[in-house]
């Protein structure tokens, strides 16, 4: 070698360019994370508002359900008072009425339960 010359670096070099490259990954890891856990979230919303919806709509279902068990409920309850009270008060029903009599009485219905009648002997 020469007196004035200096021996070149070629290693250092290499690891100068690996850090480098590091450091780019790193930043792109960096701004990468957010961006995926912000899709993430997205999807995760989505998947909730879609189970949301579906629950809604089956409460909706059930508290429609739940009303019409009600009202048919009164519109029994208020059909047992008005057969009371025309049968108390001897009223008879017209051809057309809305009277209807029933077959069975509680009575019979307690007894059918008590012994069960089979269909083969009718």
């Amino acid at each position: 070698m020469a007196a004035g010359t200096l021996p070149s670096p070629t290693p250092p070099a290499r690891t100068v360019e690996s850090e480098g490259i590091l450091r780019v990954l790193l930043l792109v890891l960096a701004l990468a994370m957010p961006l995926g856990v912000l899709a993430y979230l997205k999807v995760q919303s989505t998947r909730l508002s879609y189970a949301m919806s579906d629950l809604k709509e089956r409460i909706k279902k059930e508290e429609e359900l739940q009303r019409k068990l009600l009202l048919e409920r009164s519109r029994y309850q208020r059909d047992e008072e008005v057969q009371g009270y025309a049968q108390k008060a001897g009223l008879q029903p017209r051809k057309q009425g809305h009277l209807i009599r029933r077959a069975f009485t509680p009575e019979d219905q307690r007894i059918a339960k008590l012994r069960p009648v089979s269909s083969e002997g009718l």
